[in-house]
């Protein structure tokens, strides 16, 4: 049964993170629950994990009274959080927070929370316990202040939590939460490098250090719980991966050496030029990670070839369910392992993330580039002027982060069906993987090939 077992007590600040916490079936681990916001915005929540435990640090940008709706299969539970302004405790009121909260640590291994007491006498007898179940400890308030070593015996995310303890029972009211993961063995040191400003579609790197860990270990970086951004392995006792994202707003970050070794860190990413929708807004299924890495050599353009595109007035709901379409013919029609495409460009202009950028993809027979199609059929009618425009934006991104410096004179290129041709980085499908007629006309005239050859070249000269 879903279950919801922490909730913020009270008012909660707006952009200040709360934790919640619950429980789930144990025959739903691994899974992640839906979360809709006031009835009306739905999105991915967090993973349940192998014990059934699942927890969620969330933070709300506008006041009022917020549902947050949980659910998976056919249980849910609703809870609504009072946002206020700002959060003025009245007078005479007791508070307590955490001044050390270690954010990793392992079993066995000593580790001391620390925090204050405001309005609380010396010698009130408070309760640390952890995920409401177990306890750690009773501190005493001395001077205001409480300190309590703890030690661990289980390993995984654990919710701690200080409060009073009243005639043998422990109330919510004026409780202190944090979380801390502890490990069965030494954890990935926290991410050391991350750059100062990260924008949506441009690429940076994130490194750190993994004491303890054998030579080329393999490492999972992920983001937000559930996204996989790459597996870099350790080299020197030392990790670095190149990671790209699509979304914006505060992300989690995590490194993770083992089910149970993980560290975690959240950026904030901001607005870049080119607005990409991310998979995850249309398919709550990524890329499969087995699948080989990529290092693009070119950009290849193609059309879907499949009737029925949305219109140019299309909501984002119709291309999402388009999105899903065109996955479902590639994946149980064509039995790929994922849409061929990693992007496509919907008459509206809307560009949407199909396979992940850094797994080659099956778009034609070489698959040695990034392959981008506009939904439709073009060979005979010319793609939307908004399509045009995303194209010479994405296309321009491409080359910039992966070095096609010049989109426009032809280079020997080998083909699939013609031996070795002469073609620019920026070409067609039909130019020379395999005989076809996508993208569309001859020379791609249809799609305007060599306008956005020129176009690109121009914006790179900038």
């Amino acid at each position: 049964m879903l279950k919801v077992i922490l909730v913020p007590q009270g008012p909660v600040q707006v952009k200040q993170p709360f934790l919640i916490a619950g429980t789930a079936s144990a025959g739903c681990a691994g899974r992640n629950l839906k979360l809709t916001i006031d009835n009306r915005h739905s999105t991915n929540g967090p993973a349940i994990g192998l014990d059934g435990t699942w927890q969620l640090s969330f933070l709300f940008h506008q006041v009022g009274n917020r549902t947050m709706k949980f659910s998976v299969e056919d249980e849910s539970v609703e809870l609504t959080v009072q946002m206020v302004a700002v959060v003025a405790p009245p007078l005479g009121t007791s508070r307590l927070r955490f001044t050390i909260a270690p954010q990793t640590t392992q079993t066995g291994q000593i580790t001391t929370f620390a925090g204050e007491a405001d309005g609380y006498a010396n010698g009130t007898q408070l309760l640390l316990r952890a995920d409401q179940r177990y306890e750690l400890g009773r501190p005493q308030v001395q001077g205001g202040r409480w300190q309590a070593p703890v030690v661990f015996g289980q390993a995984g995310s654990r919710i701690v939590l200080v409060n009073r303890k009243r005639g043998g029972l422990a109330g919510l009211g004026g409780a202190a939460v944090t979380s801390i993961v502890v490990c069965a063995r030494s954890c990935p040191d926290p991410i050391t490098s991350i750059p100062g400003q990260i924008r949506v579609e441009e690429m940076v790197a994130i490194a750190g250090e993994a004491d303890g860990y054998p030579e080329d270990a393999q490492l999972v970086l992920r983001v937000d719980r559930q996204f996989e951004l790459a597996r870099p392995r350790v080299k020197a006792g030392k990790w670095q991966a190149p990671v790209l994202f699509h979304k914006l707003g505060n992300r989690v970050i995590e490194i993770i050496g083992s089910e149970q070794d993980q560290t975690e860190v959240t950026v904030n990413v901001q607005p870049g030029e080119l607005e990409i929708t991310p998979r995850s807004a249309w398919l709550n299924q990524p890329t499969p990670p087995e699948l080989p890495n990529l290092q693009p050599k070119r950009i290849t353009l193609h059309h879907t070839a499949l009737s029925s595109s949305p219109p140019i007035d299309a909501t984002p709901a119709q291309e999402a369910e388009r999105m899903r379409f065109i996955w479902r013919s590639h994946v149980n029609g064509n039995r790929w392992s994922d849409i061929g495409y990693h992007y496509i460009i919907m008459p509206s202009g809307r560009i949407y993330e199909a396979r992940a950028e850094t797994k080659r993809g099956a778009h034609d027979l070489t698959n040695d580039g990034i392959g981008i199609a506009f939904d439709g059929i073009f060979t005979s009618v010319a793609i939307s002027q908004p399509q045009f425009q995303s194209a010479v934006m994405l296309c321009a991104k491409l080359c910039q982060r992966y070095g096609l410096n010049n989109p426009v004179t032809p280079i020997p290129t080998p083909t699939a069906d013609y031996g070795t041709r002469n073609l620019p980085l920026i070409i067609g499908h039909r130019d020379r993987r395999v005989a076809t007629e996508c993208p569309g006309s001859e020379g791609g005239k249809t799609v305007r090939l060599e306008e956005i050859r020129q176009a690109v070249k121009t914006r790179l000269s900038f």
